[in-house]
């Protein structure tokens, strides 16, 4: 009778880890749709209320350096919570409540201040949400890939038609991003809880995250390859005022790239079992580099169009690659804190560092001249990793081995 019980006990977990997580999938839909707006227009939005490039850089720089002290501290309460996905609602809600606080004032540095308190709730909230849809799909026969391909469906849907909705009063996008963080933020509230795997008196040897090689080679080529792509910053200015684009257009830009990440989350994992993590990662950010490249001779605006098919596998890469390495690598206590870790690394330098020094140079020299010096950097980072990696790879093997050899 016992064993009876037991059976369709384990049948019914069984035909729940078949079903498809639909309830995080529409999350992530909603979630990424919101972003949409914010990654489209926000720069646009402040750049047309009288903020400057390097002003805006500069403003990038500040919250990125609240944002150094904070993360690290929702890693480890997340790591040790009963609950990381009330953790993660509450931080959405904020969220929408900040997008709402737009509308206050027009003043340049009330704005500064919503940025500043968006990335604030923002950030946290999104690699939270990364780190528990990895614990989610642990044991599921769904990828993350399949999970995170959501958020560019709705990325995707949401940058089509915000240029027809909105056309050129960027002003309106944030109470659009209130109603779907909003959203986003009530249905995460309900969703399976996930204990932290942290216990308030443990401690816990970071050492083991930062003598692992290949991971410390992986943050670093993270690091570079982020100092290159973010050299890309402004050009959404370039595209609407240079090159004499439409919002239209701008939507459809952001619509393609999104598009184009589809067949990559899809297939993320198949593709990085089949080619190797540091050839994924090499391979996606040379996309990037090419598009790079182009789009600093490119002007017709529906050529450039056309080169946003080039990003769907970087974006993929940073997404997918980097953060399953993490949590297959990084022991089950810290792995949220490791993923912080290495989140606030690479935005110290290519955000508080760089982006006003792109901001000053992009002023100086011009988009077409920073794109192809932010290519130059990349490419370094490229070639650094395909040599030092593997490298990195067989020093681990050798240390692990002595390690486990009985003396």
């Amino acid at each position: 009778m016992k064993e009876g019980i037991f059976l369709t006990i384990s049948k019914v977990h069984s035909e729940q880890d078949a079903r498809f997580p639909i309830h995080i999938f529409l999350i992530y839909v909603i979630f990424y749709a919101g972003h949409a707006f914010y990654n489209t227009y926000n720069t646009l939005f402040l750049y047309e209320n009288g903020l400057t490039q390097e002003q805006i850089g500069f403003i990038n720089s500040i919250f990125t350096a609240i944002l150094i002290f904070i993360k690290p501290m929702w890693g480890v309460i997340s790591d040790r919570s009963k609950n990381k996905a009330r953790i993660i609602g509450v931080l959405l809600i904020a969220n929408a409540l900040v997008c709402v606080a737009f509308y206050i004032s027009a003043s340049a540095y009330w704005l500064a201040l919503c940025v500043i308190l968006y990335q604030f709730f923002f950030q946290p909230a999104y690699t939270l949400q990364e780190s528990y849809t990895l614990e989610l799909m642990d044991k599921s026969r769904w990828d993350y890939g399949n999970i995170r391909l959501g958020g560019t469906l709705g990325y995707a849907v949401c940058a089509m038609f915000t240029g027809v909705l909105i056309g050129d009063d960027y002003g309106k996008i944030y109470w659009m991003m209130a109603l779907l963080y909003g959203a986003a933020g009530v249905l995460q509230l309900f969703t399976k809880p996930i204990p932290g795997q942290r216990k308030k008196k443990e401690k816990i040897p970071y050492r083991q995250v930062f003598s692992h090689a290949p991971l410390i080679c992986i943050i670093c080529f993270q690091l570079l390859s982020s100092l290159g792509s973010s050299f890309s910053m402004y050009y959404s200015i370039y595209f609407r005022h240079e090159l004499g684009a439409p919002s239209e257009l701008l939507g459809w830009m952001t619509t393609i790239g999104a598009i184009s990440e589809l067949p990559f989350f899809w297939y993320a994992g198949r593709i990085e079992r089949k080619i190797g993590t540091h050839w994924f990662l090499a391979i996606a950010t040379s996309s990037i580099i090419l598009k790079m490249v182009c789009l600093s001779f490119v002007t017709n605006p529906y050529l450039v169009l056309a080169l946003q098919v080039l990003s769907g596998m970087s974006v993929v890469s940073s997404s997918y690659c980097i953060i399953k390495y993490i949590n297959d690598t990084v022991p089950a206590q810290m792995r949220t804190t490791a993923q912080m870790t290495n989140a606030i690394i690479t935005t110290i330098f290519s955000t508080v560092i760089c982006a006003p020094i792109v901001g000053w140079l992009d002023g100086l020299l011009g988009t077409q001249a920073v794109l192809l010096i932010g290519a130059g950097v990349s490419a370094v980072a490229v070639i650094l990793f395909l040599l030092i990696f593997p490298a990195a790879t067989r020093y681990q093997k050798k240390k692990e081995a002595a390690l486990n050899t009985p003396s």
